[in-house]
C-alpha cells in the first residue's frame, strides 16, 4: 500500500483574511475621510476665487463701457450681506448714479437678495452653493451686516459703503459648509483685491 503525501495547502486562514479586510477598511475611512475635507478645501477656494472675480468684473464694467439700459458709464458694485442673506451676492449696476454725477450709491436696500431686477440695478445674482456662506464682514476692522464695494468711472479705486458711509478697508469672510475651512477676501479703496 502506498500513501501520499499530502501537498501543502495555500491559503488565507480566517484570522489572516480578517486582518487584511480590516486594515482595507481602515485606510478606506482615512481616505474617504481625507478626500471629503480636500473637497471642501476646493470648493471654498474656487468660491473665493469666484467672488474675487466678480469683484474684478465690477471694476472692469465701471471704469469700461458696459452699459445698463439706455444709459452709459454708471458705476458697478457687488453687495454683500450676511444673517439670512448669507449664501448669495449681487451684481449691480448703480441705477441713482444718473440723478448725481458726484459720487456712487450702494445696492438699493429696497432690494432682497432674492431679486434680481433691472429697476434695482440687478446685473447678475450669484449663489453660493454646496453649503458655503458669508460668515462675517468688516469695514476697517470693524463687523457689518452689508457692504458695497463701487467702481466709478475713470479711476480704478474702490469705493467700500457700509450704512451709507464710506470705508477704507473691507474683508469678506467665507466658511465652508461644516465649518472646519474658512478664506478671506480683502479689498482696499485703491482697487487692490487680495484672497487670504
Amino acid at each position: 500500500m502506498f500513501f501520499q503525501k499530502k501537498k501543502n495547502q495555500k491559503g488565507f486562514t480566517l484570522i489572516e483574511l480578517l486582518v487584511t479586510i480590516s486594515i482595507f477598511v481602515i485606510l478606506t475611512g482615512v481616505v474617504i475621510f481625507n478626500e471629503s475635507k480636500f473637497n471642501s478645501t476646493v470648493l471654498l477656494t474656487n468660491l473665493a476665487y469666484d467672488t474675487a472675480l466678480t469683484i474684478r468684473q465690477a471694476q472692469t464694467y465701471g471704469i469700461n463701457i458696459k452699459e445698463f439700459g439706455d444709459n452709459k458709464f454708471i458705476p458697478y458694485g457687488v453687495h454683500f450681506a450676511t444673517g439670512a442673506n448669507n449664501k448669495s451676492f449681487i451684481l449691480f449696476a448703480d441705477v441713482e448714479y444718473i440723478n448725481d454725477s458726484s459720487v456712487a450709491h450702494p445696492y438699493d436696500t429696497n432690494a432682497t437678495l432674492s431679486e434680481c431686477e433691472t429697476k434695482y440695478g440687478c446685473v447678475s445674482r450669484y449663489t453660493i452653493q454646496r453649503g458655503n456662506y458669508i460668515s462675517d464682514l468688516k469695514v476697517d476692522g470693524a463687523s457689518v451686516d452689508t457692504l458695497d464695494i463701487v467702481f466709478k468711472r475713470p479711476n480704478p479705486d474702490a469705493l467700500i459703503y457700509s450704512g451709507g458711509t464710506a470705508h477704507n478697508s473691507a474683508q469678506i469672510y467665507l466658511k465652508s459648509s461644516d465649518g472646519t475651512g474658512s478664506t478671506t477676501i480683502s479689498v482696499w479703496a485703491n482697487g487692490l483685491i487680495q484672497i487670504n
